[in-house]
Order: structure tokens, then sequence, then C-alpha cells
């Protein structure tokens, strides 16, 4: 029992001298040595300033990178597009009138794009109209649209962003400007590469916020409109122009077929509406078969009745 003792306890502590070696092990490898040289955090203390005082000056000059701006007199920014979708008679006419009206309002075609599938054709265009116009261009009507099936405006306003991005880019550029007075002052070449990737990750940093800036000085100048015209494939809307003195016979043939059409569709409207004005007095109709019904068979049984009592009533027939 003592010898049992003894071997548990000896187990307990060979455990405990092996956790306490692991522990010491761990702590020792999370202890990096210091790199001789150049001992400057570049990615936390930029920011703060800290790193830059050399021989008690301070090389930041004191920058607003809040963003922030006064909403009384700073311009709004919006990005303000259309889409507009037609049907139109004839779909060169319409793109042309649309193109009149865009250049009137000081406008540009951005695209154009012609489709055909068979004997159906429809013209996919994008207008740019400068910060303004949007509203007077989808309030004129385009030569021969028959239909206009879609006409939307969507805006967003983008005036923080916008003076975000320019205060960014004032802080970066003022950032690279102090990172190349530093690498002047470096010492050795590893100073020299530590400051050159810092200015070099700055600028690629200024690259972006100037490529964003440019973005929204576009989006925000011209508005963009996206439009289709589709061909209207209703013949008796997209009629020719059909002059009695001079009758073709694809005139003729355009007319018995316009009045071939309009006959049929007469037809089945008279049908249409006959079905709903059924469904409408079926309920009456149905009540009246039923007072009907009852009133049949109350009146055959009353006669039942009556034929019962006169038989009844009347006295035997002598022999």
């Amino acid at each position: 029992m003592k010898r049992i003792t003894r071997l548990t306890l000896g187990a307990v502590l060979l455990l405990l001298i092996i956790s306490l070696v692991a522990g010491c092990s761990a702590g020792m490898k999370n202890v990096a040595p210091e790199e001789p040289g150049l001992n400057w955090d570049y990615g936390d203390r930029i920011e703060d300033g800290s790193m830059w005082d050399q021989g008690g000056e301070s090389a930041i000059p004191p920058t607003d990178s809040t963003g922030a701006f006064d909403d009384a007199t700073v311009e709004r920014k919006f990005i303000q597009d259309g889409i507009l979708v037609l049907r139109s008679s004839d779909i060169d006419r319409t793109y042309e009138s649309l193109t009149a009206i865009t250049r009137s309002l000081g406008g540009r075609v951005a695209s154009y794009k012609l489709e055909s599938s068979g004997d159906i054709r429809w013209i996919t265009m994008q207008i740019a109209l400068p910060y303004g116009q949007l509203s007077e261009f989808m309030d004129r009507e385009a030569d021969q649209v028959t239909k206009v099936e879609t006409k939307s405006v969507s805006s967003q306003e983008v005036t923080e962003s916008y003076y975000d991005t320019k205060t960014r880019i004032e802080s970066t550029e003022n950032l690279i400007s102090h990172y190349r007075t530093l690498l002047a002052k470096a010492e050795n070449i590893e100073e020299t590469l530590q400051v050159q990737s810092r200015i070099d990750d700055l600028t690629r940093e200024l690259e972006s916020l100037k490529g964003r800036l440019q973005l929204l000085e576009g989006l925000t100048s011209e508005s963009r409109v996206e439009i289709t015209i589709r061909m209207e494939t209703d013949s008796t809307i997209t009629k020719p122009e059909v002059t009695w003195k001079t009758l073709k016979w694809s005139d003729v043939g355009y007319l018995m077929k316009s009045a071939v059409q309009k006959v049929g569709i007469g037809i089945v409207l008279g049908v249409q509406y006959f079905l709903v004005a059924l469904v409408y007095i079926l309920p009456i109709l149905v009540l009246a078969l039923i007072i009907t019904v009852i009133v049949v068979v109350r009146r055959r049984k009353k006669r039942k009745r009556l034929a019962l009592l006169e038989s009844e009533v009347s006295p035997p027939a002598e022999e």
C-alpha cells in the first residue's frame, strides 16, 4: 500500500516538473531580442507624432484630418441617375429625337447599341447630362414613342464621402512629405529601406484616394440615364401611311389585316364582357332559381292536397 502511494506521489511530482519546464521555455520564446540599429515603429507612432521629435523639434505640423465640414456653406454632392424604357413605332427616329434633346441640354451620348432578333429590333443607349438637367430631360417627349414602360430617377447624397476623401488626400500628402524629410536624415541602409517602404505604402494609398475622388467628381458632375427603345409590335398602333388615291396591294393587305384584327378583338371583348356580367349576376340567378323551385314545389303540393280533399268530399257514384 505504501509503495503504491509513493509511486503516485512520484508521478504527480514528475508531471509538475514537466509543466514548469514547458512554461519557462514558452515564456523565453515569446521574448524576442531587439534588432540592432533603427528602433522606430513606423506603423503605430507616425500618426501621434512621437517618432518625429528630432533634436527637440517636432516635424509634424497641425493638420485637420477629421473630415468635418460646415453644412451651411459646403456645396452638397449628389449622384443622380435615371432609367427609361420606351416603346416606339420607329426606333431610329426615337433615337435621333433623344439625341437631339440630350445635346440641347448640354449632354452627350455615352454609349449606343442596336440589337435584333428576327424582325424585332431594339436600341440600348446611355446618355450623360450636366448635373441639374436630369428632370428636364425626363419630362421631354421623344418622337414616335407609343408607350413609356419605365421611368425612374434615383438620387444619393455623397457629400460626406466626397469631402472626407479630399481631407484624407491632404493628410496623406503631408505624411509623405514628412517621410521624405525623414528619409534624407536616414543614417544607414536599414533606416532608408524602412522609411522608403512606408513612403511606398502611403503613395499607393494616395493614388487610391485620388482615384476615388475622381470617380466621385465624375458621378456628381454628370447624371447618367440608361435608355432602352423597343419596337412596338401592335400593328394597329404602328400603322403605315396609306393614301387612298394610290392604294397598293400591300396597303390592301394591311387594311384587311387590321379590319380582321379589329373584328376579332371586338368579338373577343364581347365574349369577355358577357362572361364578366354573367359572373356578377350569377348569385341573383341562383337565388331566383331556388325561389322558383320552392314556389313550384309548394304549388304542386297544394294542388295534390286540394285534389285529395275533393275526392274525399265528393259522394260516391250511384250504381
